[in-house]
């Protein structure tokens, strides 16, 4: 462990967090930007104007960076789920129009989607053979009325990650939009949207990405986000650089930011969050995932196999940190995070499996804390 990375966290308590599929921690330098930001607004005269658009223009300038986009193509946002809301809010659907999804994914990547049924947009699930949606399983499924295949790029229930390489190109041959919900993968696992054959990546802010809660952003494709119909005319975008605020002249061409969320410098949030990205930048996330790797292999290897089942793929073939285990007697899990929540170690419990997620704060003395303490468990 380089022990530079764990004093950028905490303290903890005395606790272990192996739960940043859950919630990521702040990290000091977010802490100090809070309470500045927190200051500001206490004293609200150190507020400029200025601030109304640099707060979501260089955070905008860290998500481009961490992602491989451009920061003019980056609409901030509250959550993932606001991004998937402004593609199907803005789509043109047609009666008989064809959205595929898959079965187990997370519920935030389904839901969006579920509602244009009422309009005659079909909606149906594809079923993995394995942990992940194959590129060749995918592709006979695929019909002449089919738009929109949305998936997570890491499934938050058994962590298996998804070939955005091999699925996005199925999808562009066949002219298939592929959205993809990456918070459980971006801030841990490198990407470049500018090469993927994606046309959306959209993310919370708050696991990985160790933000506040009720972050998130959004990238769309330009292409694809120019015949998306805007369902807000949010005022702040529309008057940037204008000094005549009562001149009501509506602006079309103010790209992503048509997008953005209301209340877009949103400081106590925003400012503490672009110091979370730029420390991870720092850093890096080639580090990030090299490290959490190591972490992920000393889980893996070292948990026993005869009390223990590995519900995610092997460390060997997935880069995903996330690690789902069950006791071989599955009625025993919920004894199992007891026992850890008992000694100061926090996991989570998801689908009554066993969901380990350790970032680049914990180290592997604390994974090997945990796997011994369930290796004990009789």
């Amino acid at each position: 462990m380089n022990s530079s990375y764990s004093e950028h966290f905490g303290p903890f308590d005395g606790r272990i967090w192996l739960n940043c599929a859950h919630q990521g921690p702040l990290p000091c330098v977010a802490v100090s930007a809070a309470q500045e930001a927190i200051r500001k607004k206490t004293d609200p005269h150190l507020i400029h104007d200025d601030d109304f658009t640099s707060v979501p223009n260089a955070l905008k300038s860290s998500v481009a960076l961490l992602t491989g986009g451009a920061p003019e193509d980056i609409i901030l946002g509250n959550s993932a789920s606001y991004g998937l809301h402004i593609l199907r809010n803005g789509m043109d659907w047609r009666s008989g129009d064809e959205i595929l999804l898959i079965n187990g994914d997370f519920p935030a990547t389904i839901y969006p989607w579920l509602g244009l049924q009422n309009d005659g947009v079909r909606v149906r699930f594809l079923t993995p053979h394995g942990l992940s949606l194959a590129a060749d399983e995918l592709a006979p499924e695929i019909t002449p009325s089919t738009r929109l295949l949305c998936a997570s790029w890491v499934n938050s229930f058994n962590g298996s990650v998804l070939d955005l390489t091999a699925v996005g190109q199925i999808c562009r041959k066949r002219g298939v939009i592929f959205v993809v919900n990456g918070s459980q993968g971006v801030g841990g696992l490198q990407i470049n949207i500018a090469s993927e054959p994606i046309d959306a990546l959209v993310s919370c802010g708050y696991k990985w990405l160790c933000g506040p809660y009720g972050t998130g952003f959004c990238w769309i494709k330009p292409e694809l986000r120019d015949r998306l119909k805007p369902s807000q005319t949010y005022w702040l975008p529309q008057v940037w650089g204008q000094e005549n605020l009562t001149d009501y002249k509506l602006k079309n061409d103010i790209g992503s930011a048509i997008f953005d969320v209301f209340g877009t410098a949103n400081f106590l949030n925003y400012a503490p969050w672009r110091a979370s990205l730029d420390l991870l930048l720092h850093v890096g996330v080639a580090a990030i995932e090299s490290h959490n790797r190591k972490l992920v292999e000393a889980l893996v290897n070292g948990i026993d196999q005869s009390k223990y089942q590995l519900i995610s793929p092997s460390a060997a073939v997935c880069p995903s940190a996330i690690v789902v285990v069950s006791r071989r007697e599955r009625e025993r899990n919920a004894e199992a995070h007891a026992l850890l929540a008992n000694a100061g170690i926090d996991i989570a419990v998801r689908n009554g499996n066993l969901r380990f997620s350790p970032h680049l704060y914990n180290s592997l003395d604390e994974v090997r804390s945990a796997v011994s303490i369930l290796n004990c468990m009789s």
